[in-house]
């Protein structure tokens, strides 16, 4: 159906109105054709996702996302649910458990974070890229890096104890969580294979600083 999925964009990525009776396996394929046809109009960026116009479920959202990134050079790193940020890795994991506060109110950043830049916020910040070597970011909540930490992150700076980061890989020797300072190094269960694909959580737990895989469960032991 030709106006089954209307795209805007917003300040943050694009928009999709999508009819609200449609069966969900067209509207699918709608919006593969949609964005097939548009490749070259889009070309290669990276955007957050909102959805409008219809309820989709969590799962849905993830197929929806993938679905653009399988026709398109975009990349859709961040989905806006019900005005709450969700990260599109978490939407797809089976048991679907969510960060419930961590978007909250978050300041976004775009990009890397350089050499010699310090970034703060009295919240949560969300880095869709890297903080390099000699990078700072100071966040009064959570961090949550995209890319890779080789330099100074402290969450719940300067005495949170309960706010956490969350990274794709850690490469700086030491991260920092409320009064908290520690090894960036992940602990892991016996016999338990590195997962090289999996986010690297740090957070305050009986009193220290620790830093896992995600699927270990840090975070749910947390919330």
């Amino acid at each position: 159906m030709e106006n089954s999925v209307v795209i805007k964009s917003n300040q943050n990525g694009i928009t999709l109105i999508l009819d609200p009776d449609l069966d969900f396996e067209q509207l699918v394929r709608d919006i593969c054709a949609k964005f097939a046809n548009n490749r070259r109009f889009f070309g290669q960026v990276e955007m957050v996702l909102e959805i409008e116009g219809r309820d989709v479920s969590g799962r849905e959202a993830a197929v929806i996302a993938e679905a653009i990134q399988l026709n398109s050079d975009i990349t859709i790193p961040l989905i806006m649910e019900k005005n709450e940020l969700k990260d599109k890795r978490m939407m797809e994991m089976a048991d679907r458990f969510y960060y419930d506060s961590v978007y909250d109110n978050a300041k976004i950043i775009r990009g890397s974070i350089g050499n010699d830049k310090k970034i703060t916020s009295d919240g949560s910040i969300v880095i869709l890229g890297d903080v390099k070597a000699k990078g700072r970011v100071e966040a009064a909540g959570n961090i949550i890096v995209f890319g890779t930490v080789y330099g100074e992150v402290h969450a719940g700076y300067p005495d949170n104890n309960s706010c956490y980061i969350i990274a794709n890989t850690i490469e700086a020797d030491e991260v920092s969580v409320g009064k908290y300072r520690g090894s960036s190094e992940p602990k892991k269960k016996l016999f338990q294979k590195n997962n090289k694909t999996d986010p690297i959580v740090a957070a305050v737990w009986s009193k220290k600083l620790i830093c896992e895989s995600m699927s270990m469960g840090l975070i749910k032991r947390l919330n």
